[in-house]
Order: structure tokens, then sequence, then C-alpha cells
């Protein structure tokens, strides 16, 4: 699953006001993942399943790894099919639900994601096709194969183009299907209100990093979803971590729908321009990878919208690059000027806090799309190089150990 790390780095000194809580799209901490599951959810779980596929059903290995939301088991019937039963067990779960059975139905046929077998609205639950075992994008880039890891990068992106090219025919289906399925109001896109949400954000951390930000210089950030210059939008699955897929034969699927949205496609190809700026392996990438894998991903999604192969949609992508480096620098900063607690995990080993952030802010310093936040970007940069002993993130190691150029 994909993860926004936490980590505590040495007091500024500073007093800071707590921060309003952002519900940010991505899985949950690293130290969150659920270690020990009561074996009365684990049965109640199986057996609702069993009653759904109209067969008993016998847990096969431990729970998924997962996070506080979930509980993910894999089961066996008599004949010997096997399915991935997940449940959404805490009251977070009930968009999470909502959105993933929803966008699993809507893609029903579509090679790339799981197949949606049945469901069960009380208890909530999905159960799936099980896809079988095999690595992901995270352990391509955290190995020692540079060659490894450019084709997993470019199959990726081309898993994500065809999730675009064929969810953006569902948006009635999706739509429809989150609605049927919350008892209360979802937004279909959640991103025009977190943009919202960064204004006042970044208002209270350039505070407290002792940098004078002229009143309203960060209302630009509520205006981005108004600024993309071409009509692209499809279904995006928005928690696509380098661990949230599974590379296959026929290709590389995508994993993990708890967050899916309906938002411009420049949102996802922008991943590879500030690398999946809330997730644990947020390492950097070697640019003519990236550029490959971005490559792939234009040509493919330009059979249905050809001008995003055209400098407006230049512009998007810069629009969104910088975006992401504002709203996700908000998430992490904040969590360095409030002092969280250290969150580890040592089979996830990632950049350290203040890196990442310094990344998002020299992004964001170019200034292409955002220009009117370019030197403000600059001046939080140093900001946060001086007080936390910022640098640069690191290469992911297959890119650091290959030879890949």
């Amino acid at each position: 699953m994909g993860h926004l790390w936490n980590a505590v780095w040495p007091a500024t000194g500073r007093s800071t006001t707590p921060a309003a809580t952002v519900p940010i799209w991505h899985s949950d901490p690293v130290s969150e993942t659920r270690t020990a599951v009561g074996q009365n959810l684990v049965s109640e779980t199986v057996s609702v399943a069993a009653d759904l596929v109209g067969a008993p059903l016998r847990v096969v290995g431990a729970p998924f790894p997962g996070s506080r939301r979930t509980l993910v088991v894999r089961v066996l019937d008599g004949a010997g099919r096997s399915f991935v039963v997940k449940r959404y067990v805490t009251d977070e779960g009930r968009e999470a639900y909502a959105r993933e059975a929803s966008a699993l139905a809507a893609m029903t046929g579509f090679a790339q994601t799981p197949t949606l077998v049945a469901e069960s609205t009380d208890p909530r639950l999905v159960v799936m096709g099980d896809l079988g075992d095999g690595g992901h994008l995270a352990d391509a880039l955290l190995g020692d194969d540079a060659d490894r890891a450019v084709t997993t990068l470019s199959g990726w992106a081309s898993a994500v183009a065809g999730l675009h090219t064929e969810g953006r025919r569902v948006r009635d289906t999706f739509e429809a299907g989150v609605r049927s399925r919350s008892s209360e109001p979802v937004e279909l896109d959640y991103l025009p209100g977190q943009l919202a949400e960064a204004v006042p954000a970044w208002a209270r951390l350039a505070a407290a990093l002792d940098v004078t930000a002229p009143a309203g210089v960060f209302d630009v950030l509520a205006t981005v979803p108004d600024r993309f210059r071409v009509d692209a939008s499809s279904l995006s699955a928005a928690d696509m971590c380098p661990d949230n897929n599974l590379v296959r034969d026929a290709g590389l699927v995508l994993l993990d729908f708890e967050f899916a949205l309906w938002r411009p496609i420049a949102w996802d190809a922008a991943y590879l321009r500030v690398p999946w700026p809330t997730c644990w392996c947020a390492w950097s990438l070697e640019a003519a990878a990236a550029e490959l894998a971005l490559g792939r991903w234009r040509e493919a999604v330009a059979v249905e919208w050809p001008a995003t192969l055209g400098a407006d949609f230049d512009h998007d992508l810069d629009l969104a690059t910088e975006a992401w480096a504002w709203l996700a620098g908000s998430w992490c900063l904040t969590g360095l000027v409030d002092e969280e607690p250290a969150r580890v995990n040592p089979v996830k080993p990632m950049p350290r806090m203040p890196d990442p952030v310094l990344r998002f802010l020299r992004t964001a310093a170019a200034g292409r799309a955002l220009p009117e936040l370019a030197e403000m970007a600059l001046r939080l940069s140093r900001a946060v190089e001086t007080t936390y002993a910022a640098g640069d993130v690191p290469l992911a190691p297959a890119f650091s150990r290959g030879a890949f150029r």
C-alpha cells in the first residue's frame, strides 16, 4: 500500500499553532500498518465472503499488510478458486469502500485493474479475483538493476495510460456508484477542496519559518483547477504509489482504488515529474527514465486526447507538477513544523522528510505555470534548507547503483 512518511527533526524553537486537519488522499503512515488482526474479525469477514460467492472459503496465509482502515485476506474455495477479500473496518472506510467498489465495478473487464467478483454493504467489503503474487515498481526502484527499473517504470506509465483511456468512458457509472454506496454527500473530485485548504496552511507555515508572505499571496492555489487548458479528465486511482501495483507477464496491474476520483489526467502524469509526492518510495528518478515513461504515457493517451502531445498540455503538466509541489509540500512541512512523532518502517527505506520538502519548493520555484509563487517558493526553500539541513533527494537505488543513462 502507498504511504505518507512522517519523521521528527530537531526543534526550531518556534511556537506554532495546531494545523487544521487535511483530508489527504493517500494511504496511512507506515507505522499504522495493521500487524495483528482479531480472529473473530477474520472469521466474520470470510463467512460473509463465502455467502457472497456461494461456497465455503478458507484463509490462505496471514492477512496482507495494509492500513488501519482495511483487512485484506486471500481465500480459497473447494474448487481451488482463489479470491482476495478486502473489508473496510473503520468509519474512514465508508468513503473508501464507496470509491473502490464503484471504480472496480465501472472498470469491469479492464485487464489492468482487479476484477470485482462480489460486494457487501453491511459489513462493507469487496471480493476480488486473485491476481497472484509478484513484485511491484517499488521493488524495481529499490533494486540494483537500472534496466529493470526503467522497464517497470514505463510499464507503470502504460498501465496508467490504459486506465485513463478506458476510464474516460465510465464517469456516469462511477459517479452513480459512489453516490449510491455513500450515506453522505461525496465530492467526486476532492482536489479543489484540498487546494483551497492549502492557502491558509501555507500562510501558517511561512510564518512558522519566519518567511514574510504578502497577504493573499497563496490565494492563487485555489484557482489551479480552472487553469488547465486541455479538457482531458478520466478515472484515477489517485493512490498509485510504487508499491500499489503488481507486475505480471501480461503487464502491470494497478491496485488500491480506495481514493478513486474523477480528475484531469495531468495530475497522474505529473507523478513522473514530482515522484509520487506523498508516498514512502519517493526517491528521485533518473531524468531520462522519467521522460521515457512520460513519453510512453503521452503517446498512449493521445489516441483519445490528441492535444496531450501539444504545448497546451505541456502547460498543464507544469501546472499539475507545481500544484502537487505546493499541495504535498504543505502536508509534509506541517509534520516538520509541528514536530510530529517519527514513524519508521525498516523494510521501507525512504528519504528523510526535509529533503522532499526542499525538492517540492525548488520545483515550485521554477514557476512556469504559477509564476506568482516562484519567488515565495525560493524564499521558503532557503528557509527549509537552513532550518532542517535539507538536501537533495537521492536517486532511487536502482539508478544510483545501475548504469542506465
